[in-house]
Order: structure tokens, then C-alpha cells, then sequence
């Protein structure tokens, strides 16, 4: 397969539109360099991700179609999923969280290049769904010969670095190479902060239309219905602390006045209830900050939980 120059043009027109994903969904300040734009060879992929890697497929459709495959290491794929709420980066990989976090990420990714590329081309191009595996090399699910591969290096702000792949099919490059503001080869790498502005020429903001979340087979969230969330960073929710419940009689409600005592279910000492959009989110301790009530935050609740309370 000939890597054509423009392949590499591309890539860097594509580095703005990932980091102004990439900054917000982590928080952190990121910094993202395309390494290498190649043939795929499995000999060097199984070399650069020794231990089985954590592989998300994202299908495209339009006027090309087919699928573009993102390859992580394990330990970079539960770093990004601990990032994204709100984490210091160090959990452990748990295949259920980390492979749910990774497909939503990389599908906010692809959601936005494709917008882009829609928007540039006038065609019509959409990402559609993503599912996140850990698979061996010898059992990779395409033709390698039909994909070009490019590495990245992303470095992240308090955390460090790592370098992740993408599998793109060369009939996509080819279509992409009609676009008329490819950014030059010299101008390799970008940096964003948390709140975006990668410094590129980004996709036009419009609504974002949101199905519900489904259940997966795994019981995990599915990710199909789960793109763009960068979208919603600004969005405000309501959070609500629930300090307990009881029910009452109707003749016992009509009797309350000043000085009635209430009793409810929770026992003395025991955490309250967070809600965000009515939906339990997380466990804590009440806490005075000066004259205020707050709340320390003691326990989460499993990621596709807290993902379900952001619908």
C-alpha cells in the first residue's frame, strides 16, 4: 500500500478536532503528536502492544464506509476512563469500566472528526457505533492490508505519556484527500487546555441529539447512543443531597406545623445520598464548610451508573 504525502497532511488537519475532544473529556491539559503514518504490519503492532490490547471499533458510514479501529494499551485505556470522571489517572484496568470509558471516547473522537470531514467535503459521513475489546493481534477482525495505521503520542498534564494507534481503511485517506484546507506536514502536533481550543478550525456546533441509554449485553452501558459528550460540559444539572425519606399518612402530613419532628429511614452517622438529574450518583458525609452544609464525597457509584445520571 503507498502512503501518499497527503496522508500525512490529513493527519495533522485531524490533530486540532481530537484535542479539542480530548482536553475537555479529560481535564487536563493534553498535548497530541502523530508519530508515525505507515502500512500496518501486525509483526510491528503485536511489538508495540506486547500485552493484549484494548481494541474500539468505530463504524463509519456515508460515502465511505467501513470501520476505523483504535488501539490502546490497557493501562492507557483505564487511565482515560479514570480521567473522565474525574480521577487522578492511577485506577487499575477493570475490563467492564475501562472498556465502556475507552469505546465512549473514542466515539466522541470519531463523532467529531467525521462532522468535521462531512462539513469539509460536503458528504455525508457519520460515525455510527463503537464497541471496545480486548483482542489479539491473531485474531484482529479486518484485512490489515486495507488500513493505514498512524501512532500518536499523547501526553497528559499530571499523568504523563503514552501512545495509542489508529487503523483508518486507505479508501477513507483517499476521500479526505479532497479536502481544501489540509494543514502542511511541517506543522505536526498540537496541544489543548481542559477547556478546549485545540487551536484548529473545529466542527460547526449544533445540537446534539441524544437517544437513552440502553443496557449492553454485559450489563455495561451501550455505546452507541453515547456521543459527543463533550458537548454537554457546560450544561448545568441539578445536584440534590438526600438527607433521608419516610412516608407518612396523609392525616400525619396535614398535622405538620412548626416544631413537628419528622423521623426518617437513615440511621444516625450513615452516608447521604448525592443526585445528579435525580439519579443517584454518589455517597458522602455531610460536612461544615464556615456557615455552610456541604458534602464529602466517601464512595461513586460504577461508571455506567454515573454515565446513566448525565442523560
Amino acid at each position: 500500500m503507498e502512503i501518499k504525502n497527503v496522508y500525512k497532511q490529513i493527519e495533522n488537519t485531524n490533530l486540532p478536532i481530537m484535542l479539542d475532544v480530548l482536553g475537555p473529556l479529560l481535564n487536563r491539559d493534553v498535548q497530541l503528536d502523530v508519530v508515525a503514518v505507515e502500512e500496518t504490519d501486525i509483526t510491528d503492532l503485536k511489538s508495540t502492544y506486547p500485552k493484549t490490547p484494548v481494541i474500539v471499533e468505530v463504524g463509519v458510514q456515508g460515502k465511505v464506509s467501513g470501520s476505523t479501529y483504535f488501539v490502546f494499551s490497557q493501562r492507557l485505556a483505564a487511565a482515560v476512563t479514570d480521567l473522565m470522571v474525574m480521577g487522578d489517572g492511577t485506577a487499575e484496568f477493570n475490563e467492564q469500566e475501562s472498556l465502556d470509558g475507552i469505546a465512549e471516547a473514542s466515539n466522541q473522537v470519531m463523532g467529531a472528526l467525521t462532522t468535521f470531514w462531512a462539513e469539509q467535503l460536503s458528504e455525508n459521513l457519520a460515525a455510527t457505533s463503537s464497541e471496545a475489546s480486548l483482542v489479539a493481534w491473531d485474531a484482529f477482525p479486518d484485512d490489515p492490508t486495507k488500513l493505514v495505521r498512524v501512532d500518536y503520542n499523547l501526553n497528559i498534564e499530571d499523568w504523563g505519556e503514552s501512545r495509542f494507534t489508529k487503523l483508518m481503511p486507505a479508501a477513507l485517506f483517499d476521500l479526505l484527500g479532497a479536502m481544501p484546507d489540509l494543514h502542511a506536514e511541517s506543522e505536526f502536533g498540537a496541544s489543548s487546555k481542559p477547556g478546549g481550543g485545540g487551536g484548529g478550525r473545529g466542527p460547526t456546533v449544533r445540537p446534539a441529539e441524544f437517544g437513552a441509554f440502553e443496557p449492553s449485553e454485559t450489563g455495561g452501558i451501550s455505546t452507541d447512543d453515547i456521543k459527543n459528550l463533550d458537548l454537554l460540559m457546560d450544561v448545568s444539572l441539578p445536584v440534590t443531597i438526600e438527607l433521608g425519606r419516610t412516608n407518612m399518612l396523609i392525616r400525619d402530613v396535614l398535622e405538620i406545623g412548626p416544631g413537628s419532628v419528622i423521623e426518617l429511614q437513615k440511621l444516625s452517622g450513615e452516608p447521604v445520598d448525592l443526585y445528579v438529574n435525580d439519579k443517584k450518583f454518589a455517597l458522602g458525609e455531610v460536612v461544615v464548610i464556615d456557615e455552610n452544609f456541604g458534602i464529602r464525597i466517601t464512595e461513586l457509584l460504577q461508571l455506567e451508573d454515573r454515565l446513566k445520571a448525565l442523560k
